[in-house]
């Protein structure tokens, strides 16, 4: 899961419980600390932010997309909450969390003061009715499915339910606390079709906010429940303070930084190109270096530890150009990394070294020494090591193989919606070419170019992934079975060592172990390279407009996104 917001939803950090040994009431002392020392806030004022769509849903049993996961976590509570700054779980909806050593059982008890819009209580039977809905094969929930498939639901009073697990690992209170989401059972049992009533975009809600108004193509507002009853919970009482939510539809990046700088929206997530380019480039004089300054726009990159997002090269291994490690790696080293940091990325990026993440317990902290450097000569070494030669001399590589004359030569393919991309290609084409590789760049539209990455039509393919897990699931990209029927396994990479390790992590349950595991894992494909990993994104970037928007901390330690749920209305 990746959710925009971990306040409500854990899914995207995920949990630290010290050594990974749960105890039967698995809440530190510690957990929520970060909310409950927030200084007092009035709740008031309208913040404006932005949405790149139209949300599809509102109801957190049918969400798929990120427009609509990122209303949705205002909406509707979840059963535990995520301090941002350590990780831990503190008691949200659910006022006790007991969890069995093994992890096979956990079993909620729901406070008694929450209640949905109607003031009616939320009780077990809620949560009953949305487990049977989202496991019912009509439901249009087949991803959350997949997390309890091998899962039972048991109703104990009402207040109290249990789940129980066959194969529980690290994720599996993660994946409970974020997908097990309650709607109003009152709502929506009498509905002929669940994925269709009128409750899909207009629900009864039980999280701070409720929908005030849709405009298609232009907003959406959202006003706070001011008597909502987790203000009564003490991590949550200093936190959701503005009156009301507006999110302007705004698909073009471009015009949604001019509606910013015109003061039209008041918090905005910038990506690198607009950060350098504008903020760092021909609009410098506009903008403050902080909150503390006398001009009222401001903008940041504030560096976090929240597994960061990276852009790659994918290798379709099975052409046959790709299909050794020694040429893979050759082509490592034909990427000048600092200079598409600096000249792409304009300064605001790191080398990627790993698939999980430089800066998380998931990568070994001696990978980066491992780190593939721009070396053109000892790219043109192991190209030679491994065969490839200019055997016509036209200047072109060329290896023998199966009998026939293979010349090296390969187009890369790239979104056309995305410029920073069409600069990467473009440097790879010079690039590769003072080794001899010969490169076409062809950009096409995403959509064609994710329909073609499903049909494996592809040599190469400049993509990239975005925020993921603290504690990351790797079957999905890595495991060889995840090459088939469309899997995210686009570049068909296999390595029987990779997928036994991976196996391991699926089943289990300590979270140091999980994470030693995965270090094996980022290390052999990073070896591998069936990517080339080229740079990620720690934390994130930010415009913020000071004079409508404060705060007392503008960011917390596993915040990937501005952390909104914490400001305030500038008086």
């Amino acid at each position: 899961m990746n959710l925009k917001y971990p306040f409500l939803a854990t899914g995207m950090i995920g949990f630290l419980l010290g050594g990974g040994a749960f105890a039967s009431n698995p809440f530190s002392k510690k957990a929520g600390e970060s909310f409950r020392k927030l200084p007092a806030a009035t709740k008031a004022g309208t913040l404006y932010q932005v949405l790149h769509d139209n949300p599809k849903v509102l109801l957190p049993t049918l969400v798929s997309d990120t427009t609509s996961q990122n209303l949705v976590d205002y909406l509707f509570a979840r059963l535990l909450g995520m301090d941002p700054e350590t990780g831990e779980y503190f008691p949200l909806l659910a006022e006790k969390f007991d969890a069995s050593k093994d992890l096979k059982v956990l079993t909620f008890t729901l406070r008694k003061e929450a209640t949905w819009d109607d003031g009616s209580p939320i009780t077990a039977d809620d949560f009953e009715y949305s487990y049977k809905m989202m496991m019912d094969p009509k439901t249009d929930s087949a991803p959350k499915r997949a997390y309890f498939s091998d899962s039972t639901f048991e109703k104990v009073d009402p207040l109290t339910f249990r789940l129980k697990f066959q194969k529980p690992n690290v994720n599996t209170i993660d994946s409970v606390s974020s997908i097990l989401v309650a709607v109003q059972k009152k709502q929506f049992e009498n509905a002929s079709d669940f994925n269709k009533s009128k409750g899909v975009m207009a629900p009864v809600t039980s999280g701070p906010y409720r929908l005030k108004s849709f405009s298609r193509d232009q907003k959406v507002e959202l006003e706070l429940k001011k008597d909502w009853w987790g203000f009564r919970v003490p991590e949550l009482k200093n936190i959701y303070n503005f009156e009301i939510l507006g999110f302007r539809i705004l698909p073009d990046q471009a015009l949604a930084y001019e509606k910013f700088i015109k003061g039209e929206i008041d918090v905005l997530e910038m990506m690198a190109e607009t950060f350098g380019t504008k903020v760092k480039g021909i609009d410098k004089e506009k903008f403050g270096s902080g909150p503390e300054g006398s001009k009222p726009v401001w903008a940041k990159h504030f560096m976090t530890d929240a597994p960061a997002p990276y852009t790659y090269v994918g290798w379709n291994l099975n052409r046959p150009v790709f299909q050794s490690k020694k040429t893979r790696q050759a082509l490592a080293h034909l990427f000048n990394y600092e200079e598409i940091v600096q000249k792409v990325y304009h300064g605001e990026g790191v080398q990627c070294v790993s698939p999980f993440g430089s800066k998380t317990r998931n990568t070994a902290p001696d990978q980066k020494a491992k780190a593939f450097k721009y070396d053109v000569k000892k790219a043109i070494a192991l190209l030679k090591e491994d065969g490839w030669s200019d055997l016509d001399h036209s200047g072109t590589l060329s290896k023998m193989i199966e009998g026939k004359p293979l010349k090296f030569t390969f187009t890369v393919r790239y979104n056309s919606e995305n410029p920073m991309r069409s600069k990467i290609a473009q440097m790879m084409k010079e690039q590769f070419k003072k080794a001899g590789v010969s490169v076409t760049v062809q950009a096409i539209e995403f959509n064609a170019l994710l329909d073609a990455m499903d049909k494996r039509d592809f040599d190469a393919v400049i993509m990239g992934w975005g925020k993921g897990m603290l504690h990351p699931d790797s079957k999905q990209l890595w495991h060889s079975k995840s090459a088939e029927n469309k899997g995210s396994n686009i570049t068909a990479y296999s390595n029987p060592d990779v997928d036994a390790l991976i196996e391991q992590t699926t089943a289990e349950t300590s979270i140091p172990k999980h994470e030693k595991l995965n270090q094996k894992i980022g290390a052999l494909i990073y070896d591998d390279q069936p990517y080339a990993f080229l740079v990620e994104i720690p934390g994130f970037m930010a415009g913020i407009r000071g004079d409508r928007v404060k705060a007392s901390k503008w960011s917390m330690r596993y915040d990937d996104v501005p952390p909104v749920v914490i400001y305030q209305a500038a008086p």
